[in-house]
C-alpha cells in the first residue's frame, strides 16, 4: 500500500487497509499519530466520504481517554484526511488470538478487567455533553477490532466511520448496522436504526467473543451469521457453559444480549453496576 501522509507529516509506516479507510502512522509535530484517508476506489463514493465525516465530526466535539484526540484534518491531492492521536494498547481480537497462539484463552483476572472497564468507559462515552447538551453519542459499530486494551488497562474505543449523535446532519446517514455477528437481532434484521442499545448489545457480544476466544454464532458466511443473528441472536448457550467468567459477569453478559430488546438490559450504566454489586 502507498500513502500518501498529510503535508507536514512523515509516514513511519502503512498499517493497513479495510473496505473504506487507509491507515498509516506518521509523525507531525514531533509525535506519532494515526492518518486515515478514503482508498482510491472509494473516494467518489458518498458513503465513504460521509464515514470520514463522521469520524472528524465525532472526534472534534468531545475530548474523553477512552477515545482518539482529533489532530487535524483536512484534504489534498490525495483526498481527505483525518490526523488522530495513537492509542496504544492491543485489540480484543488481537489480545484473543495471541493468548490462543500461546496454548490457553484470556486469564480470567484480565477478562474481568476486561468485561468491567469496557461498560464502565462504554457508560461514560454514551453520557457525553457539549455546550449544547447531551451528545447522545452512539459507536455503531462496536467489535473485536474496534476495541482496544491499553498498555496500563485502560479501555479505548476507535473507528466512528458509522457514529451518530444528537442533530448529526441526515445527510451523513447511511446504511449501517454494524458488523455480524456483533449486532443486536432488531438491528439485523432491518426494523431500528443503530443507536445506544444497539451500543450495548454490540459490545456485550464483543465481551462474549473474548470470553469464548471465538464468535460467539455457530455459522461462518456473512449470509447464515445474518440470518443466526436475525432469527436467534448470538449463541448464549455456550456463553453460559463458559467457566471462565464470573458469576455477575455472565449474569451481567446475558441480560445484555437477551433475544428481545425488551427483556435486555439497554443502558451500558446499569451493566457496569451489575459488574460491581
Amino acid at each position: 500500500m502507498s500513502f500518501l501522509p498529510p503535508r507536514g507529516a512523515a509516514l513511519v509506516r502503512a498499517l493497513g487497509a479495510g473496505s473504506i479507510f487507509e491507515v498509516a502512522l506518521v509523525t507531525l509535530g514531533g509525535e506519532e499519530h494515526i492518518c486515515k484517508r478514503l482508498r482510491s476506489r472509494m473516494l467518489s463514493e458518498p458513503v465513504a466520504r460521509s464515514a470520514m465525516e463522521r469520524e472528524a465530526s465525532v472526534l472534534r466535539r468531545v475530548r474523553h481517554p477512552s477515545l482518539p484526540e482529533l489532530i487535524d484534518e483536512g484534504s489534498d491531492i490525495s483526498g481527505p484526511y483525518v490526523v488522530e492521536s495513537c492509542l496504544r494498547g492491543a485489540t480484543l481480537r488481537e489480545l484473543v488470538d495471541g493468548w490462543l497462539e500461546r496454548g490457553s484463552p484470556m486469564p480470567p483476572r484480565l477478562l474481568g478487567h476486561v468485561v468491567r472497564a469496557s461498560f464502565a468507559a462504554l457508560g461514560e462515552v454514551h453520557g457525553l455533553s457539549t455546550e449544547h447538551g447531551a451528545l447522545e453519542l452512539v459507536h455503531g459499530d462496536l467489535g473485536p477490532d474496534h476495541v482496544l486494551l491499553g498498555q496500563q488497562g485502560q479501555i479505548f474505543f476507535v473507528d466512528f466511520g458509522q457514529a451518530r449523535w444528537r442533530g448529526m446532519d441526515p445527510a451523513l446517514r447511511g446504511p449501517d448496522r454494524g458488523t455480524l455477528p456483533f449486532v443486536a437481532p432488531e438491528l439485523a434484521r432491518g426494523e431500528v436504526e443503530p443507536d445506544q442499545r444497539a451500543d450495548v448489545f454490540a459490545l456485550a457480544a464483543t465481551l462474549a467473543f473474548a470470553a469464548l476466544g471465538r464468535d460467539p454464532c455457530s455459522a461462518e458466511t456473512a449470509a447464515a451469521r445474518l440470518v443466526e443473528i436475525s432469527e436467534q441472536g448470538v449463541d448464549l448457550e455456550v456463553l453460559r457453559g463458559c467457566a471462565r467468567l464470573e458469576p455477575e459477569q455472565l449474569h451481567a453478559l446475558l441480560a445484555a444480549l437477551h433475544f428481545d430488546p425488551a427483556e435486555r438490559i439497554c443502558r451500558a450504566v446499569d451493566v457496569a453496576r451489575l459488574l460491581v454489586s
